[in-house]
């Protein structure tokens, strides 16, 4: 919160007493700084008179009118209706103030008075009814002849008195000044308190947006500022000679495409600086990442350093690690693995194992070293660690990014995704990195085709799915749970989006498994795999989609990342709306890897929510991760996906990641030219 400092309680406020301080309690309000940060919702223009006769049904109108009558109405004529007309009492009523449960407003409304009434009208019949209105009591500034602000309200809390009471707040701000002040200034914006000010009661509509810009400004300098004082201290430059990886990229059967040798380019210029670096690789699904991310670790292991890659799942881990030892192991690079389950046997040798591995760790004897979050445990200890890789970093987060700095100071970080960041959210949430993309796909690789069906199509779909497996290819089912006792012991299930109605019935991966198996495709191998598995389990059934043996492989998102099966050509998703669109690209992308071109079918069970309808249209419009990432954040908000709160980090209130882009720009330049 901007201003943090202003702790003062409310009761010490003008016109605030205990009633209104129990009220705004339950908004969260209970200092004056807390309650100077409860920004309006929206504005409303009362600076305008409007005749009575031209007040427009259903828009928020200021009007003048003459009481002409009270009218007594429902149970026991509880009710009052005020009638008004235009000019004089006898003149024929224009409007009416429908009054539930106001009686006393027949004392302050007498016949014959003049008044100023806020309201919407809505027409009946001939005349026109407001039920929601307010009315202007003697010189009230706040309320009338101006724009107003619309907060956020709740039980016990009415429009005027929230009003009153920030009127009575900002006469706080007069004299505050903010580390943020200076830089904008310097920007042609206006100071915290002067746009705080400004924002709850502007003077027009221009001030109005020079104040919103100033105080979104301040709180994205004050996050920039944040992350930046996060940096490493400095260090030595590394003496770079690039031999090693000059001979790792001569055994490719391949070349770099040119957005994979501009990332690595990038990378090795980080390597070689006076400070430890960190540096966000985002690239679509199959664009290279990890080959990348091995040739950047050939230039740190040619400078007798160790290299730490970290990754999210066992499976994936064994994966980069069978990766790593063909393509380094042949030219010296020693390439260990380290996960919960690596090591054969049980009991004393199992744990001797893994203390030799720990051993050479220790004594440099391993060069790379490739494992899940068991490599940040205490007893990992490496020689002269230069260099850590996080892969899918989004399943970490950054406040797992912020312990992987604080443990190792001096090595450099590099982060790799395959879900691309928006490019307003990379600035603001990932301002203490630098950024690196790789767009293009290596040449031969084809677009995944995408089709949306209703779950009530299945039949159609596993038809089309066994002509592909007649022509060789193999294919990925995808469910959102495990089944229905793991779903009761809560383990491994995708749960469905809160506000989501709930859907038809959807098969789960054991009961889908089952029917594929003995009724559907008896011919063929199919294999089952999910996150409730033992990973000697999980690894065999990999192995063996891998390898052929098994023609159609059941899973839950187990299979999202770095799962890699050239032969694999489909991939169908069942209860497709339950899940986000960056789960939905990650698993396109698991299909088409090869020299057939992939196939990505979406099962939905109806009825859809407008944003689910939206997720798989965008699914079926775009295979561009990059243009889904915007997509998904105008859809949803940063919400999880900045993990501020998590982190330690300051929230924003007022800015806006898609909107204020160029704002968050000039923010990250003015930190770190401050710091």
């Amino acid at each position: 919160m901007l201003l943090a400092e202003l702790t003062e309680p409310l009761l010490g406020l003008r016109g605030v007493g205990p009633a209104a301080v129990r009220a705004l309690a339950r908004l969260g309000l209970t200092t004056v700084g807390e309650l100077l940060a409860h920004f309006p919702r929206a504005y409303e223009d009362r600076s305008r008179i409007t005749p009575l006769a031209e007040a427009a049904p259903g828009r928020p109108v200021v009007v003048e009118a003459t009481v002409a009558a009270h009218r007594w109405f429902g149970p026991r004529g509880r009710h009052l209706r005020v009638e008004l007309a235009a000019e004089q009492p006898r003149d024929p009523p224009a409007a009416a103030l429908l009054c539930f449960g106001r009686r006393f407003l027949a004392r302050s409304l007498p016949v014959g008075a003049r008044v100023t009434v806020a309201a919407v009208f809505e027409r009946r019949g001939a005349r026109l009814e407001a039920a929601a209105f307010e009315i202007q009591s003697g010189a009230d500034a706040t309320s009338f002849g101006r724009i107003i602000p619309i907060y956020p309200l709740t039980e016990g809390v009415r429009p005027a008195m929230l009003r009153r009471v920030m009127a009575a707040a900002c006469t706080r701000l007069p004299g505050l000044e903010t580390p943020w002040d200076p830089c904008c200034r310097r920007r042609g914006l206006l100071p915290v308190a002067a746009a705080v000010r400004a924002l709850h009661f502007p003077a027009d509509a221009v001030a109005q947006r020079l104040a919103r810009d100033s105080v979104a400004y301040a709180e994205l300098l004050r996050l920039q500022a944040a992350l930046y004082r996060r940096q490493p201290p400095r260090r030595a430059p590394r003496r770079l000679r690039g031999a090693l990886p000059r001979q790792v990229a001569e055994r490719l059967p391949f070349a770099l495409t040119a957005g994979q040798q501009a990332a690595l380019r990038e990378i090795v210029a980080g390597l070689r600086g006076a400070r430890p670096s960190a540096r966000l690789l985002q690239g679509e699904v199959g664009c290279g990442k990890t080959l990348v991310a091995l040739l950047a670790a050939t230039w740190v292991i040619e400078a007798r350093e160790q290299v730490a890659l970290v990754v999210p799942t066992e499976l994936l881990a064994r994966q980069h690690a069978a990766t790593a030892a063909a393509v380094l192991a042949p030219c010296g690079v020693s390439v260990a693995l380290l996960t919960g389950s690596a090591f054969a046997g049980s009991g004393r040798r199992r744990g001797e194992a893994r203390q030799s591995l720990l051993a050479a760790v220790r004594e440099r004897r391993v060069d790379l070293l490739v494992g899940t979050q068991a490599l940040l445990q205490e007893d990992v200890a490496f020689s002269a660690l230069g260099l850590v890789i996080v892969d899918e970093q989004h399943r970490f987060g950054v406040a797992q990014r912020r312990h992987l700095r604080e443990r190792n100071p001096a090595a450099d970080l590099l982060l790799m995704t395959a879900t691309p960041i928006p490019r307003s959210l990379a600035l603001t949430v990932y301002g203490d990195l630098e950024l690196s993309a790789i767009r293009e796909l290596p040449p031969g690789r084809c677009p995944v085709r995408t089709a949306v069906v209703r779950g009530d199509r299945l039949e159609e779909v596993c038809a089309r799915v066994r002509g592909e497996l007649a022509a060789g290819g193999q294919a990925y089912f995808v469910a959102p749970q495990i089944g229905a006792a793991a779903a009761e012991a809560g383990v491994g299930t995708e749960p469905a989006p809160a506000a989501a109605p709930v859907p038809a019935p959807v098969p789960d991966a054991q009961s889908l498994y089952a029917a594929l198996r003995e009724k559907i495709f008896p011919e063929y191998g199919v294999g089952l795999i999910h996150g409730a598995l033992p990973e000697a389990r999980k690894h065999a059934a990999m192995e063996e989609f891998r390898n052929g043996e098994l023609a159609v492989l059941v899973a839950t998102t187990v299979v999202e990342v770095g799962v890699d099966v050239a032969a694999a050509t489909g991939m169908v998703v069942l209860g497709a709306e339950r899940f986000g669109l960056a789960t939905l690209h990650q698993l396109r992308g698991r299909v088409g890897r090869g020299a057939r071109p992939g196939y990505a079918i979406l099962v939905y069970a109806p009825p859809l929510t407008a944003a689910g309808a939206e997720r798989l249209r965008a699914m079926k419009e775009s295979g561009d991760g990059f243009e889904l990432a915007e997509r998904d954040l105008a859809q949803r908000g940063p919400g999880e996906l900045l993990g501020l709160r998590q982190a330690g980090l300051p929230e924003l209130q007022v800015a806006e990641l898609g909107r204020d882009l160029e704002l968050a720009r000039q923010a990250r330049r003015d930190a770190r030219a401050a710091a």
